[in-house]
């Protein structure tokens, strides 16, 4: 039986660890979604400082984008942060920190958007102007807070799984298993196959060697050349007649 090339044995490798092993990456998707949530924002503020006059259109889609990625991260990057706490080996301490600061931000956003609308007044009454910077900070820190704890939150998951391996498991060739030599378990001995076996001997007794010197080298343990040599002896002893 012949070892599998690379190729075949990533393969495996990538067969054996399933989807949860192929570099899913949920923080990533809320750092980009909260990239979305800023860019636009931020858009807007540079052009009104710099002077230029944004089309009412143009102002209501890029805030309508930004607004849909708010929640977005704030609803999938808490729900996320929350499970990574649950599941992380180290590390929870900040993960937690995060996670309370992000839903401080986010009760402090979300709460008097919900009286303003039951008042029926405008966002800015409700909040009064003591309560505006803040406000606006915390509509800030919210979504930064949570991108930055998805991200770490999959930089340790990432640094905490051990290294995959195809060993165990269903369809893994059973020459790839390497054995723990510290364990005093002895590797299998891999027997080369067919393909790899190129160089016939040279004395024509059929074997087929992996190197030309093995090749050569069994000149030794070879019939068909020890019978070369045994005929060549016997020809060599036998008396020659000559006739009178």
């Amino acid at each position: 039986m012949t070892r599998p090339g690379p190729i075949l044995e990533g393969r495996r490798v990538r067969q054996a660890l399933g989807p949860a092993g192929r570099g899913t990456r949920p923080g990533l998707f809320f750092a980009v979604a909260a990239v979305t949530v800023t860019a636009p924002r931020l858009a807007l503020a540079f052009l009104a400082a710099d002077g230029v006059l944004v089309p009412i259109p143009w102002r209501i889609d890029l805030l309508a984008v930004s607004s849909v990625a708010t929640a977005v991260v704030l609803t999938g990057g808490m729900a996320y942060l929350a499970h990574a706490i649950a599941v992380a080996r180290s590390h929870r301490g900040v993960l937690v920190l995060l996670w309370a600061a992000a839903l401080a931000c986010s009760g402090a956003l979300i709460a008097p958007s919900i009286v303003a609308t039951l008042r029926m007044q405008p966002l800015s009454a409700v909040l009064g102007l003591e309560r505006h910077w803040s406000w606006s900070i915390c509509a800030v820190l919210a979504v930064d807070l949570v991108a930055s704890g998805s991200m770490l939150a999959d930089a340790w998951r990432l640094a905490a799984e051990p290294p995959a391996h195809p060993v165990g498991q269903p369809g893994a060739d059973p020459l790839s298993s390497v054995r723990d030599p510290l364990k005093g378990v002895e590797s299998p001995t891999l027997t080369p196959g067919p393909d790899l076996l190129l160089h016939p001997c040279p004395w024509g007794c059929g074997r087929r060697f992996t190197t030309k010197d093995a090749a050569n080298g069994h000149g030794r343990h070879c019939p068909v050349l020890a019978a070369k040599r045994a005929a060549a002896i016997e020809g060599a002893a036998s008396p020659v007649t000559t006739e009178p």
